[in-house]
């Protein structure tokens, strides 16, 4: 489907939740304020964006009045995907009919965690502990604990790889991920053919997961729990924050130009 006709069935998809949600609670594009916008924003937040050219049509046509979707931070390399695709993949390896422990595992990393394919193949088996509660692992300077089933397949590759008494020790060969070559790991291109095999693109998929992650944690507990550095963590809240004082300026703007017939 050529990229544009994904853009505005997206869009449409976009504008028709927006006016379902305004009917939940009691009001529609003529009545709505920013208020209300706001608040739709504040959850399934980059999603959301994608009614920005409908209630724009609609100030411009009277159909609503003063309200605004800002334009979301630009960024080339922010391609993502949609939530409900996005936790469809999950159930997919969570599932895991004919698919691979490492290929479950390196998968689940990227969708919950966010974790680039490139950090994933170097893990090592001494990032994973055993906890009274279940299984941590390592992956930025705090351990994460792990959801079932993810712990029990992290568990089950370090059995595949040198069985559990070897659990959080270093060895000359010390990879979760062993490659084929004598002492490496295997390689990131290697785990995104297998995952593009089951229609998961890894870039898209983890600035999806980076984008909600970072609407609910602030950016210190991303860095520590993510292994992101601190700055990057920062950039990230703050583009799924959209501020109040962005919304200030393009309310401001918007207000300045809008003609007399929106008063």
């Amino acid at each position: 489907m050529p990229t544009e006709a994904v853009v505005v069935r997206r869009e449409v998809k976009a504008a028709i939740q927006l006016i379902a949600w305004l009917r939940t609670r009691s009001t529609s594009l003529a009545t709505c304020t920013q208020h209300d916008i706001d608040d739709w924003l504040a959850t399934d937040i980059w999603v959301r964006y994608l009614a920005r050219t409908f209630l724009v049509w609609s100030v411009r046509n009277g159909h609503a009045h003063r309200v605004l979707i800002p334009i979301p931070p630009k960024d080339t390399s922010m391609v993502l995907i949609e939530q409900d695709q996005r936790w469809a993949h999950v159930r997919r390896l969570v599932k895991g009919d004919g698919v691979d422990t490492a290929t479950r595992v390196a998968g689940l990393l990227l969708l919950l965690f966010a974790q680039p394919l490139s950090r994933t193949s170097r893990i090592r088996l001494d990032q994973v502990t055993r906890t009274e509660d279940g299984v941590a692992l390592k992956l930025g300077s705090h351990p994460t604990d792990l959801p079932p089933p993810l712990d029990a397949l992290v568990l089950e590759l370090v059995q595949q790889r040198n069985g559990y008494s070897t659990l959080g020790r270093s060895d000359d060969h010390p990879w979760l991920f062993p490659g084929t070559a004598g002492g490496q790991p295997i390689s990131s291109r290697q785990l995104m053919r297998k995952l593009t095999a089951l229609g998961i693109r890894a870039r898209p998929a983890r600035n999806t997961t980076l984008m909600e992650l970072s609407s609910e944690l602030p950016a210190v507990v991303l860095s520590r729990l993510l292994g992101l550095h601190i700055s990057r963590a920062e950039k990230w809240t703050k583009e799924a924050g959209s501020t109040r004082a962005d919304y200030a300026a393009e309310i401001s703007r918007r207000s300045t130009a809008a003609p007399s017939s929106f008063s």
